[in-house]
């Protein structure tokens, strides 16, 4: 059997967009007087809640203030940061394996999907994606279960015939909440620990059809 659906994170999965982040969440910090070192490690920001970020960083969970910090960081970023990022090894080849196989290949993040779309429709990833999903604006869908629920939903696709990939935790939760296959892919932000429960994880972007293949038939 077949994969009939099968869903990409955008951000450590298919490109690394960590120079871009990183840039528009340093200026939005700044912006609030929030120092941080040279060296800070912004990887746990990676796929998180935009939301649940600047409650941490700001030290609040006054919504007007979270907002108004959300609304501060998209427009740093959409401003060009957004196209500050490289496609990881291997995955224009793997896309389009999986695209020749017949799958119907989307993208689920946690990113606005607006931005998601304009970032989607200007790279070579383009040709391969049937459909881009991400998160409202207002926050909504951006917890990867909700989004997921809501793409199997628009899609009408069975979670059984459907693989979720992602390099984070929230990516492979999203996925077993919804019964969806969950494959982990190791060379993204996440840490191999956070994605283990994972039903496979893979080390290159080489490795996903083979993945694939190798989980989907095990619902039968």
């Amino acid at each position: 059997m077949k994969p009939a659906l099968v869903l990409f994170d955008l951000d450590g999965t298919l490109v690394d967009s960590r120079p871009g982040i990183v840039h528009s969440l340093r200026e939005t910090l700044a912006l609030h007087t929030v120092a941080l070192e040279a060296d800070h490690d912004f990887t746990w920001c990676i796929g998180a809640s935009l939301w649940k970020i600047f409650e941490h960083y700001l030290n609040t969970t006054d919504q007007h203030v979270l907002s108004g910090a959300v609304a501060q960081y998209r427009h740093i970023y959409r401003d060009g940061p957004m196209f500050e990022y490289d496609i990881y090894d291997g995955v224009i080849d793997t896309l389009a394996a999986i695209k020749a196989d017949g799958a119907r290949i989307c993208i689920a993040t946690a990113k606005a999907h607006e931005y998601a779309r304009e970032i989607i429709e200007v790279s070579k990833l383009e040709p391969y994606i049937d459909h881009v999903y991400g998160s409202e604006l207002d926050g909504r869908n951006v917890d990867k279960r909700d989004l997921l629920r809501h793409v199997l939903a628009e899609e009408r696709i069975a979670p059984e015939l459907s693989v979720m990939i992602g390099d984070r935790n929230h990516d492979i939760d999203g996925a077993l909440a919804n019964g969806v296959h969950a494959v982990g892919v190791r060379y993204g932000y996440g840490s191999a620990d956070e994605i283990q429960h994972a039903h496979i994880c893979v080390d290159t972007a080489a490795e996903l059809p083979r993945a694939i293949a190798s989980i989907v038939p095990q619902s039968r």
